[in-house]
């Protein structure tokens, strides 16, 4: 016959899984939930003098705690409606095709045309109604007139259980899960319903937390599903970087994903990324990210502190890699305005530098760096270009991607660096 476990929303039981417990479900529980509850719909406090056989284990809360935990989740009212239209619309066109088929194999049997034992879906809102009634105060058989009406009234709430497991195989379980406590009031006790995966054949642990862990592997699977989110100095950094992924690597779009600032007043700086990974790693953000800097004096001074902290598993922080094309170039001193080759790995690595010599390359020479203030936490100077030449090097590299997109089989033009810095997001979890 099999033990299940079951949500109970007010007097009626739904979504009934066989030897275990809907992990969907459970994880919307914590473990202050965790409660006995009597035969008499009571809860049985720990110590009280009651035989293990007149209570069962379960998470209960209010309708209106759970709703709030959904809604957090992203499964609102609105999606779970919508979502019940799209279900019914292929329930529905399942049922047609079934009935279509039943009547051809009763037309080559020669039988008679006898009415199917499947019903057609109900609509929407005649659902909604009668999973409202199913779940109000279960009236006895005395409140009724003749035993044909209460009859009628058990049947419908039958049915309606029996339609919320025919719409399992067409509606995310979490908007089934929304979709009925809607119908129940703020403080109609709703939970999950354990007894039975705790008595004969059946060997779940009353003394163990099932919630917390249920959670926690929902929580640990999210990033496996999930893009990974690139944090880095600005938004001038991740809107080329994006365009620049396109291009080298095309395979990795929605799977990458860098932060959007468009619309927001953040001010980059690596500062300003060291302030945001910290908020991240405060809010517990499940997903996987990177945090990824300048390699140049003011990026590696701004991460240093970070860098030295226990980070999280999820979370990696890392400079744009060295290029061999950085190990010897065109440098001007500040004091004397001498131009030599030198390795402004470290010292000037801003993304302006990794966008391609040819872009670099501003009237047949690589436009130089200016070295600036020594800064002693790193014991290098600051380099950067010029604004002017920053200016060209970006417009540059804007009519690249833009040709790039017309022509992908260009071999003239250099991606070595961009391509360094998305292989360096891509292999951080190495």
């Amino acid at each position: 016959m099999g033990h299940y476990s079951y949500l109970v929303a007010g007097d009626c039981q739904f979504l009934y899984t066989r030897d275990h417990y809907d992990e969907e479900l459970a994880a919307l529980f914590i473990e202050t939930d965790r409660k006995f509850i009597g035969s008499d719909g009571s809860e049985v406090i720990a110590g009280d003098e009651c035989p293990e056989s007149e209570y069962a284990l379960g998470y209960y809360t209010t309708a209106r705690a759970l709703r709030q935990r959904l809604n957090v989740q992203g499964f609102t009212s609105r999606r779970a409606v919508a979502s019940l239209g799209k279900g019914i619309d292929k329930w529905r066109q399942h049922y047609e095709s079934e009935e279509q088929s039943q009547r051809r194999e009763r037309r080559a049997q020669d039988k008679s045309m006898w009415e199917t034992v499947v019903r057609p879906p109900r609509e929407p809102d005649e659902l909604l109604a009668a999973i409202g009634e199913a779940i109000r105060p279960h009236r006895p058989y005395e409140a009724f007139a003749t035993v044909q009406e209460y009859l009628q009234y058990e049947n419908q709430s039958t049915e309606t259980v029996s339609d919320i497991e025919e719409l399992r195989w067409f509606v995310e379980e979490r908007n089934l899960i929304r979709l009925i406590i809607d119908q129940a009031p703020d403080d109609t006790r709703v939970g999950l319903n354990l007894g039975e995966l705790t008595g004969c054949c059946v060997h779940l642990d009353t003394t163990q937390p099932i919630a917390g862990p249920t959670r926690e592997r929902q929580l640990a699977a999210l990033p496996d599903d999930a893009p990974l989110i690139v944090l880095t100095e600005g938004s001038t950094d991740s809107r080329l970087l994006t365009e620049a992924m396109h291009i080298t690597h095309p395979h990795l779009a929605g799977f990458v994903r860098f932060i959007d600032y468009t619309g927001t007043k953040a001010r980059g700086s690596a500062g300003m990324l060291a302030t945001m990974v910290n908020a991240f790693i405060a809010a517990g953000v499940a997903n996987r990210f990177v945090a990824i800097a300048d390699n140049d004096a003011g990026g590696h001074e701004a991460l240093a502190k970070l860098k030295r902290q226990r980070l999280p598993m999820g979370c990696q922080v890392l400079h744009y890699p060295d290029l061999p094309l950085l190990a010897s170039y065109p440098t001007i001193d500040s004091a004397s305005q001498t131009v030599s080759m030198t390795n402004v790995n470290g010292v000037a690595g801003s993304l302006e530098m990794y966008l391609g010599r040819d872009v670099l390359t501003i009237n047949g020479t690589l436009a130089p760096i200016d070295l600036g203030t020594f800064i002693p936490a790193v014991q290098r100077h600051q380099g950067a270009l010029s604004k002017t030449h920053k200016g060209l090097v970006h417009k540059a590299f804007e009519e690249k991607i833009r040709t790039a997109r017309r022509d992908r089989h260009s071999t003239t033009v250099d991606w070595s660096g961009v391509h360094a810095i998305i292989e360096s997001i891509v292999h951080a979890f190495d």
